[in-house]
């Protein structure tokens, strides 16, 4: 049995506080939504944030912007085990995951997350993209949807982290995509589907903060 993420000390609390102000004295973040009423929708609501993948400060940046959801950052075990940042990744709101086998224990962590009403971070990708385009989403995320009927919510993540001058950071959060599997459908089926639509949603995101900004250099100008 995995520890529930949930029961947390009140210095891991104190922790994630710091981040959160580092991440917005660095980065200077600025949050968007395409309706401004999903900020209240989903609070208090449990749901699975995805996001474009680029940079090893995303999930840093994406769990201190969206404070006001709490959310436990999905993170590859390998970067516990590093001696310089595997102590203060642990510290965060963060969830382990075993990237290079199959790795149940990341799931049931994560179902407790839900099922205490509190909300999870995904990286679909499960990497950094460095081929100049987005890679194909996993449907990791969508299977914790599809089996506890939540809505999972694609955000695009803009800028090239610079710190404390230049360009702002941006993330533009998208309307939630509900989620619920009909009873004739595995779950693993209509996770796929999910999935699709979740990084069409991402991309069409970031297009759309293209088309404000311009190129920051993340990746080709379109995402096709």
């Amino acid at each position: 049995m995995t520890e529930n993420p949930l029961k947390r000390s009140w210095w891991k609390n104190v922790w994630q506080t710091l981040i959160t102000w580092t991440v917005y004295f660095l980065f200077r973040p600025k949050v968007m939504y395409t309706d401004k009423s999903i900020k209240k929708r989903l609070k208090g609501r449990p749901c699975v944030f995805v996001a474009n993948h680029t940079h090893h400060f995303d999930g840093a940046f994406c769990g201190a912007v969206l404070w006001r959801y709490k959310p436990f950052v999905l993170v590859k075990k390998s970067w516990y085990e590093k001696p310089k940042t595997g102590k203060f990744i642990a510290w965060c709101r963060s969830i382990p995951i075993n990237l290079e086998e199959a790795d149940g224990a990341w799931f049931e962590s994560a179902e407790k997350v839900i099922d205490g009403g509190g909300t999870l971070l995904i990286f679909p990708e499960g990497g950094i993209a460095r081929e100049g385009h987005m890679q194909e989403f996993k449907a990791g995320a969508a299977l914790v949807c599809a089996k506890k009927s939540i809505p999972i919510v694609p955000c695009a993540i803009y800028g090239t982290y610079p710190f404390v001058f230049g360009k702002r950071q941006k993330l533009l959060v998208g309307e939630p995509i509900e989620c619920s599997c009909p009873p004739d459908m595995r779950h693993s089926k209509y996770a796929r589907e999910i999935s699709k639509k979740s990084e069409e949603a991402v991309k069409s995101l970031y297009n759309e903060l293209v088309s404000r900004y311009g190129d920051c250099g993340m990746y080709s100008p379109k995402q096709k």
